[in-house]
């Protein structure tokens, strides 16, 4: 498959560049790399970008895809990712992907409980990637809830891929006077909240 380079506008440097085409040349050699797709990945960094968000979270990090599209946006906005995964293995690769790009400055990994690292986090957080295990969504929204800025952005993957798991967790995220919540049909479906 014959990947489009990034657009320039997006201010994704060639370093980050080569890093996400490699990423993606190895994540389609295996059968666990849960990542989001290309277009959720640009649709991030925008978002990040747009709302000026400094401090970030991501809940399930996996190979660190989605990650390197967050971590890019925020060197613009000076900001910094913390993004956990239970394991241990995907989290050093994703260390060693964060390296190659040149944004492990601007990164904590997380290894271990989602809960448990959640449970820890101190405020302000301004985005969050809630794309984990579908059963704890409301549980890991509960988690950051009170710790968000009034403007902040919880974007939850996987509502066109999953929709059945996910179903509690809308009616309950849309169901909340503190949220205002849509469904943006980007990749395979995020719930912007």
């Amino acid at each position: 498959m014959i990947v489009p380079p990034i657009a320039r506008s997006l201010r994704v440097n060639e370093r980050v560049q080569e890093s996400i085409e490699r990423l993606e040349r190895f994540m389609g050699t295996i059968s666990d790399a849960y990542a989001v797709p290309r277009e959720a990945g640009v649709f991030m960094h925008a978002l990040v970008l747009a709302t000026g968000a400094k401090r970030a979270v991501e809940i399930g990090t996996s190979y660190g895809y989605s990650g390197l599209w967050i971590a890019s946006a925020l060197t613009e906005n000076c900001g910094r990712l913390i993004t956990i995964d239970h394991d241990p293995l995907k989290s050093e690769a994703a260390r060693r992907a964060f390296e190659s790009a040149g944004l492990l400055e601007y990164v904590e990994l997380q290894t271990g409980s989602a809960v448990e690292v959640l449970e820890g986090l101190k405020g302000p957080i301004d985005f969050v990637l809630n794309d984990a295990d579908k059963e704890n969504c409301i549980r890991y929204v509960d988690l950051v809830a009170e710790k968000l800025n009034d403007r902040a952005v919880v974007l939850t993957d996987n509502t066109l891929t999953h929709p059945e798991q996910l179903a509690d967790f809308l009616a309950w995220m849309r169901g909340r006077p503190d949220f205002c919540s849509a469904h943006v049909p980007v990749g395979n479906g995020m719930e912007l909240s």
